[in-house]
C-alpha cells in the first residue's frame, strides 16, 4: 500500500486555504514550513521569481504542490507532521483525518533495519525520526521495539569499537554493562566524573527492555502507550549522545 499524496494534499490545502482562520497560511508562511523540511527551499520572493522565469503557475495550490511532490516520501512525512502538529490545536478532526491518511495503517512507518556498526549523530536522527513516526501512526509497540534495536545497534557499535574481544556478546543488559564499566574505565583516567550518570545505563536499558519484552510487537495490540514510546524514545536520544562522544566520527 501507498500512502495516496494527492488526497492527502487536497485535505491540507482545504485547511490551509481558509481565509481569516488560524489554519490559513500564506505563501511565505507555508514556505518557512517547508525550510523545517529542507534548508534548500527559497524564500518567498525568490521562489516566485524563479517560477516566473520559468513560466509556472505562482497560484498557492499550484506551487504548495510542487514543493511537495519535489521532496522524498521521507520528507513528506515529515513536512504533514509539521503541519499536523500546527493544526491540530484548531482543526483536530481536520488534523486527525490527515494523520490517518498519511501516517494511519501503519504503512508510513519504516521496518526496523538498523546497522549495527557505524553510527554518527545523522544516523541517530534518522533513527529518532523513525520512531517519531511509529508514534505519529499510533504503533507505539513499534516505536518501543525501534528504540530497543537503536540501544542494540550502538551498544554493539561501541563493543566493537573498543572492547572487540567481547563482541560475541548478544544479550542487551550484558552490552550495556560492558559499556558502562569501560566508559567509566576511561572517565576515571581523566579525573573525577559523575558516576551516576554512566552508572544509570544498565537502569534505562533495562526499563526500555522490560518495555520492549512486555508490549512486544509479536502480540498484535497497542498495549503500549503514546507517553512510554515517547519516553523510550527520549531517553534512547540521550544515552545515542553520550555514545557517540566515544564512538568514530
Amino acid at each position: 500500500m501507498k500512502i495516496n499524496w494527492i488526497a492527502a494534499y487536497n485535505k491540507l490545502f482545504e485547511i490551509i486555504n481558509r481565509s481569516n482562520e488560524p489554519t490559513y497560511y500564506s505563501g511565505p508562511e507555508f514556505l518557512r514550513m517547508a525550510q523545517q523540511v529542507d534548508k534548500g527551499v527559497p524564500s518567498y520572493e525568490i521562489f516566485i521569481q524563479l517560477r516566473n522565469q520559468s513560466g509556472k503557475s505562482t497560484s498557492r495550490n499550484a506551487f504548495y504542490w510542487d514543493v511537495i511532490n519535489s521532496f522524498r516520501e521521507e520528507q513528506r512525512c515529515e513536512l504533514f507532521r509539521l503541519f499536523i502538529d500546527a493544526l491540530e490545536p484548531h482543526a483536530k478532526s481536520d488534523a486527525d483525518e490527515i494523520r490517518a491518511m498519511v501516517f494511519g495503517g501503519g504503512y508510513a512507518v519504516p521496518i526496523a533495519n538498523i546497522p549495527r556498526n557505524i553510527w554518527s549523530s545523522e544516523k541517530l536522527n534518522k533513527s529518532l525520526k523513525n520512531i517519531d513516526m511509529a508514534i505519529d501512526s499510533q504503533q507505539f509497540n513499534r516505536a518501543v521495539t525501534l528504540a530497543y534495536t537503536c540501544l542494540e545497534g550502538l551498544y554493539k557499535a561501541y563493543i566493537r569499537e573498543h572492547i572487540p574481544e567481547k563482541s560475541n556478546v548478544s544479550e542487551l543488559l550484558p552490552l550495556s554493562k560492558l559499556v558502562k564499566d569501560d566508559i567509566s574505565r576511561k572517565l576515571r583516567k581523566t579525573g573525577a566524573f559523575p558516576e551516576q550518570i554512566v552508572n544509570s545505563i544498565p537502569t534505562i536499558t533495562n526499563a526500555v527492555a522490560n518495555s520492549r519484552n512486555g508490549f512486544s510487537e509479536s502480540h498484535f495490540d497497542k498495549d503500549a502507550n503514546k507517553w512510554l514510546a515517547i519516553f523510550a524514545r527520549d531517553l534512547i536520544n540521550s544515552i545515542g549522545r553520550l555514545l557517540l562522544h566515544f564512538l568514530p566520527r
